[in-house]
């Protein structure tokens, strides 16, 4: 009788997942307690100290194989019409995971600048750039305060990657994208659940409507989405 009491207690009894030992289920509860708890955290420090991912861990973070998985290059590609001849700007390039794609996509007579804040992230797109044998991508090393040392209405479209709400002053930082932009210019924002800057899609949109930029279509869900905005004058 003591045995089988020992053994009944490790029995499956599909108490959340059919079949499960409750052991289990308590240990997956647990786990997933603990990295709720780990995003609130880190979403409350991000919320008042804004910063860019470190150079370090571009490779990881920014272009890690999950990152192909939930945040594909071709969603970027697709979201801006990348075509060949067009002239590009990836802002917040990191180590060029989503710049290479839409390099590609734009020869052979396109060229996309390449722009971020940190040299150590140049530096590892330029590796990358000679690994793939892409020649039509342009670093462009921006100061600080963000000011991006290109002509205005240089690009055809703009892109970023879970960039913008990394900035303190995202508006400040879109003015700077429309400035950039031809009039008729797509810039899209790639945003993903997971990231711990990630907002609302309403508040990206209320970025850009301050910044003067027209919103024009929304591609994905609420959880992973792009968002393309215009430049209409």
């Amino acid at each position: 009788m003591h045995c089988d009491g020992i053994v009944g207690r490790f029995t499956p009894n599909g108490f959340l997942f059919q079949g499960a030992y409750w052991v289990v289920e308590v240990v997956i509860l647990i786990l997933i307690f603990m990295l709720l708890w780990i995003c609130c955290c880190v979403r409350s420090i991000r919320y008042s100290w804004k910063f860019p991912i470190p150079a370090f861990m571009g490779n990881a973070i920014a272009a890690g194989p999950y990152r192909r998985r939930v945040q594909p290059p071709s969603m970027v590609v697709d979201a801006i019409d990348a075509k060949p001849g067009m002239t590009v700007i990836d802002i917040g390039c990191g180590s060029g995971l989503y710049t290479v794609a839409v390099a590609e996509a734009v020869q052979p007579d396109g060229v996309v600048y390449a722009v971020d804040i940190q040299e150590g992230m140049l530096e590892k797109l330029r590796s990358r750039m000679k690994r793939e044998g892409i020649e039509n991508i342009i670093p462009v090393l921006a100061d600080a305060e963000g000011r991006i040392p290109l002509d205005d209405g240089i690009a055809d479209a703009i892109f970023s990657t879970a960039v913008i709400p990394e900035i303190p002053d995202p508006v400040k930082a879109l003015l700077q994208i429309k400035r950039l932009l031809k009039t008729g210019g797509l810039f899209a924002e790639a945003e993903f659940l997971l990231d711990p800057d990630f907002p609302l899609a309403g508040t990206v949109k209320k970025w850009a409507r301050k910044a003067g930029l027209v919103f024009e279509r929304q591609v994905g869900h609420a959880m992973r989405y792009v968002l393309v905005f215009r430049k209409d004058s």
